[in-house]
């Protein structure tokens, strides 16, 4: 009987807590797009410069993903997370000064925690989750992302309103603690001694970059990850911009909204993860999720900007499914495609690479604003990558059909 046969799995157990870290680690980056129309002009910042904070997160996010697998081989995923909240902590705490030149730092610490996060919890569900459901349980725990920036959509304003944006930022960071002392009392179920004892980091840093640009379908998925995350962050960090200044609505009206898009998204990715578990192949389903976000952010900036709210709630909920659904079937398919001991590296690689789409895209709508453009018209620059890499995609299933 071999190893994998016997080993003792705890798949619940595993998704709760990795579950958990993604919706803190998510809700802690979001905060500062909800909160920019109103913090800001405290700050004597413009608003738009929430993209900038953004950009540096996810450059530091992309600096960590790289070297997580050799830390996760060294230390253990769940280890590895508890230095994600860490940091994310201790950014949040550092924005609490609440001066101008504490923000650059603070984002960096929080980007560093968040690339941190999906590397780490990659390998403890791959060791802990049974394949035949993998695009499930990967979707359920991806669905911490929308889950996340609901908490911060609806949290936060009331937080503002009640104790002031300083004390609201401070009890995300003090949540973060508590979750990475609670995260102590499952390493040994959710990594046995022998398994740590016997992991070793083999690579330099760089490697993986290598290992990911060799491979054909490694390469395709980058890419797709690149272009989806430039869409999807962009819709998180100017959704509430483009409702409250173009659309006329309230700033507790356009927060709610993108807090409700996203408990919409949460139910579409842990569906859409069924959906290629049974009946779909992942990369035809992430070909036609690409066509749909594209469509839906076109629609997005002409409702967006009508100043009706039943509207702009509609037509955010629908542009938000496929918007930020597209992750729990990403993180699947790349599970079946990366061998098993690569899986960390792998993750960070490609992370690395979404990273990537996610820092540019909210820097150009943000540099696009600042020169006299408007965001609708940003979201129309955004909606042009998705339909093409979504027509690359099916054109690559229908060479190739895959059984999801």
């Amino acid at each position: 009987m071999t190893q994998a046969s016997t080993r003792t799995t705890h798949p619940w157990l595993a998704l709760r807590a990795m579950l958990a870290v993604q919706v803190l680690a998510s809700m802690v980056l979001s905060t500062a797009a909800v909160l920019s129309p109103a913090v800001a002009p405290t700050l004597d910042l413009p608003p738009e410069r929430v993209g900038v904070f953004v950009a540096l997160a996810y450059l530091a996010a992309m600096a960590s993903g790289l070297p997580t697998g050799n830390w996760v081989a060294r230390w253990g995923g769940v280890r590895v997370s508890q230095a994600s909240l860490l940091c994310l902590m201790s950014g949040t705490w550092l924005a609490c000064v609440g001066e101008p030149w504490c923000l650059p730092p603070a984002a960096l610490c929080i980007g560093f925690g968040y690339g941190l996060a999906n590397p780490a919890a990659t390998t403890v569900l791959a060791r802990h989750v049974p394949a035949q459901a993998s695009g499930l349980f990967f979707s359920m725990k991806q669905a911490g992302v929308p889950l996340g920036v609901a908490m911060a959509g609806l949290c936060m304003p009331l937080g503002l309103r009640w104790l002031g944006w300083q004390p609201s930022v401070f009890v995300a960071g003090a949540l973060c603690l508590t979750l990475g002392l609670w995260l102590w009392s499952t390493v040994t179920r959710l990594q046995p001694a022998e398994e740590r004892a016997a992991a070793r980091a083999s690579t330099r840093w760089w490697a993986p970059l290598l290992d990911v640009g060799r491979d054909r379908e490694l390469r395709r998925l980058g890419l797709v990850s690149l272009v989806y995350a430039m869409a999807q962050q962009g819709f998180l960090t100017f959704l509430v911009s483009l409702l409250h200044f173009q659309g006329g609505l309230s700033l507790a009206m356009a927060a709610a909204i993108l807090a409700a898009s996203q408990v919409a998204s949460t139910a579409a990715r842990v569906g859409f993860g069924h959906v290629a578990d049974r009946w779909v192949s992942p990369p035809r389903l992430l070909g036609w999720m690409g066509i749909a976000m594209s469509l839906g952010l076109v629609l997005l900036a002409w409702v967006g900007t009508t100043g009706h709210e039943l509207g702009s709630a509609l037509m955010a909920l629908v542009c938000s499914t496929f918007v930020m659904g597209w992750n729990g079937v990403f993180f699947a398919e790349l599970v079946r495609s990366a061998p098993r001991e690569r899986l960390a590296s792998a993750t960070g690689t490609t992370q690395f690479l979404t990273f990537s789409g996610a820092m540019s895209g909210p820097f150009l709508v943000s540099q696009w604003v600042s020169w006299g453009g408007s965001y609708a018209e940003g979201m129309l620059w955004m909606a042009l990558g998705p339909v093409i890499i979504g027509a690359m995609m099916l054109r690559r299933a229908a060479r190739a059909p895959t059984a999801p």
